[in-house]
């Protein structure tokens, strides 16, 4: 017997961060590791999942980054936040020296992940069988 899946309503609430990051992440683990780091180093809640990640120089990347008008190459990624935490990561990530300090500055933040995407215009990644 199959175990019964979670109504939408009892599944815990999220929010998407688009976040634009510096082209010193060159790799998924490198940027998990960072964010994590600067979570702790704030004493935020470290509860974080990164989605989709197109380091600087990725073929979604640079397309990102010339539709966005942004000179330098610049990675992107999506992190899901849980909603209680959603405020305090937003203000790290969305201050005005957020880049310089982090590396990591927030873009855009939606309920639903395809919004986020689509305000990057980042591609929706191929899903694996």
């Amino acid at each position: 017997m199959m175990a019964k899946r979670l109504s939408k309503a009892l599944r815990g609430k999220r929010r998407w961060i688009g976040i634009e990051c510096s082209g010193q992440f060159t790799s998924r683990s490198a940027l998990e590791k960072h964010i994590l780091m600067v979570l702790q180093s704030n004493e935020l809640p470290e509860d974080f999942r990164l989605m989709d990640f197109h380091p600087s120089g990725s073929e979604a990347a640079v397309l990102a980054s010339e539709k966005l008008d942004l000179t330098a190459e610049r990675g992107f990624a999506i992190l899901e936040i849980p909603h209680p935490s959603y405020q305090e990561v937003r203000q790290c990530f969305g201050a005005d020296d957020a880049f310089t300090q982090h590396g990591v500055v927030s873009r855009t933040s939606s309920g639903k992940i395809r919004l986020v995407r689509e305000r990057l215009m980042l591609p929706r990644p191929n899903r694996k069988s």
